[in-house]
């Protein structure tokens, strides 16, 4: 009974207990597994809105009939109308 009349050494048995029931529990472990988690998904999100920045520049640019033919000629080795091609045999 003299313990309950000692306020701090309630305050501590307490908080003993309480880190001990977290530690045995593995709420201190969750808590920063959640905290890593947070930010990785940070780092996932900042990633993202770069790519959808990156994504909404070339669907501006493929409005362009300019783009898209030149898109045309350098992906698919297109010619223009009035471009000389060269064939080389094998030979």
């Amino acid at each position: 009974m003299k313990l309950l009349h000692q306020p701090h050494k309630v305050f501590w048995i307490c908080l003993v207990f309480g880190v001990l029931s977290l530690l045995i529990n593995g709420g201190f472990y969750q808590l920063y597994r959640m905290h890593r988690d947070q930010k990785f998904l940070v780092d996932q999100i900042q990633a993202t809105k770069v790519e959808v920045t990156q994504l909404d520049r070339l669907l501006k640019q493929a409005k362009d009939p300019s783009f898209i033919e030149r898109q045309a000629l350098d992906n698919y080795d297109l010619a223009e109308e009035h471009d000389l091609i060269f064939v080389f045999s094998e030979d």
